[in-house]
């Protein structure tokens, strides 16, 4: 928490830190991060860059690798392959000296002791030959070409199999705003729809990755009544083949009555051959419901709830529990995905398309919130303040603003896809000082 004083004449005044309802650990170790602040388009040229905290520069560099066509390879090449830290953190890499490099569509960073000696990458199929990292940044390029839509505060793609069958299925997918759309209120439709006398399947991904955390879906629709052919299918999911594609998988269908008349849900994480798998059966009359898994280095937790929940429930409204440690892919440039699919390509048994609603999709990092610091106030031309505010990625935080530092009013929610970002409180400066400040919304 962070509080700002901003009086009629707009002077910027920086209070003592003092929380506010967070208590936050004096005594917890800052952890080696790496920072990417300049990602090239997709299609252009250009230098990659960011910083890094709490490394030693001197015994430490980073090492870079973009994915192109199915492959790695080594940046900015075998002759270069360490990239340096600047004294004050800071550091570039040249990821695009050759034609095709362009067409990257994942960047990983590793920090690496100086010493790192392992050979270059150039064209490997999997990203696993990588030495014991200090810190890691992975970023995801995709092409802009291709159809986008905002839905709980992050940006998606919407997938087309351009007119092919693809997998899963196998199926047709399209990026038809019949297909998927958002609505009024937020939520995304997902549908499959009868279009050209074939069934148009649907999937969207994140158009970043996340890494360790906790994954949260709410699907706000009758679950038995899906299709028996239908599948709605929520995972991560990774285009380098390393580690099984990185698949954590979340599936509700019938799978064409396989295992039984009622609505199925599993819990998977691939390859399912080896009792990586919990399939168990839903209640009717289903309606909302939250399905969540929370993925770390050992262990991957699934939880589906009967509601809305943020947090577990009462007992009665928990449904399933389960817990893997078996086979636990390392995170790394996985994405997230939402599809609605039929099960060997087979079309709908009602004959009728097919629709899901999700209302939201929610990321909550591993470990306690990191408090966010409004770090500047800005004046606007219509009487507006815009607030500069650092916090942490994907965390959500209220904006609260008080005249008396008794009373505060909150007066926005900001869900930080980045460590910087802005806010700006509409409301007119009146001839009282404004104080401001921010809490963790958990």
């Amino acid at each position: 928490m962070e509080m700002f004083k901003l009086s009629l004449h707009h002077w910027l005044i920086a209070l003592l830190g003092v929380a506010f309802g967070l208590s936050v650990a004096t005594s917890r170790i800052a952890a080696q991060t790496v920072v990417i602040t300049n990602l090239p388009a997709y299609g252009a040229k250009g230098y990659l860059s960011g910083y890094v905290t709490n490394a030693d520069v001197t015994t430490n560099c980073l090492v870079v690798f973009i994915y192109v066509a199915g492959d790695w390879y080594s940046k900015p090449g075998c002759a270069d392959q360490l990239v340096p830290i600047q004294p004050d953190g800071s550091w570039t890499a040249n990821i695009s000296p050759n034609a095709n490099d362009v067409t990257a569509t994942e960047i990983a960073v590793f920090l690496v002791p100086t010493n790192y000696n392992l050979p270059c990458l150039d064209g490997v199929p999997g990203l696993t030959n990588t030495p014991t990292v200090e810190a890691t940044a992975y970023a995801v390029r995709g092409n802009p070409g291709a159809r986008q839509l905002s839905f709980s505060g992050y940006g998606w793609w919407v997938r087309t199999s351009s007119g092919n069958l693809s997998g899963p299925g196998p199926n047709y997918f399209s990026d038809s705003t019949n297909n998927a759309w958002v609505d009024a209120q937020g939520c995304v439709h997902l549908q499959i729809t009868h279009t050209n006398n074939t069934w148009q399947c649907v999937e969207i991904i994140t158009d970043r990755s996340f890494g360790y955390g906790q994954y949260r879906f709410t699907v706000s629709a009758p679950v038995d009544s899906l299709d028996p052919s239908a599948v709605l299918g929520m995972f991560t999911w990774s285009y380098d083949t390393a580690y099984n594609d990185r698949e954590i998988d979340m599936e509700l269908s019938r799978w064409n009555y396989a295992f039984g008349t009622t609505d199925v849900e599993d819990f998977a994480i691939s390859p399912y051959n080896t009792g990586q798998v919990l399939r168990f059966s839903l209640p009717p009359d289903l309606t909302n419901s939250t399905h969540s898994l929370i993925w770390q280095s050992s262990n991957v937790a699934f939880q589906t709830l009967n509601g809305n929940f943020a947090s577990t429930p009462a007992d009665p409204k928990l449904l399933q529990t389960w817990n893997c440690a078996v086979g636990i892919p390392p995170a790394g440039g996985e994405q997230i995905h939402i599809n609605l699919w039929l099960n060997q390509g087979n079309a709908p048994v009602n004959g009728q398309p097919v629709e899901v609603i999700l209302s939201q999709f929610e990321f909550v990092p591993l470990g306690p919130p990191l408090p966010a610091q409004v770090t500047g106030l800005t004046s606007l031309l219509a009487g507006e303040i815009q607030l500069a505010v650092q916090g942490q990625t994907d965390w959500h935080y209220d904006i609260l603003s008080s005249t008396d530092l008794l009373n505060w009013l909150n007066i926005g929610n900001v869900l930080a896809t980045n460590n910087l970002f802005t806010f700006t409180d509409t409301n007119p400066v009146s001839a009282n000082p404004r104080f401001y400040r921010t809490l963790t919304d958990p």
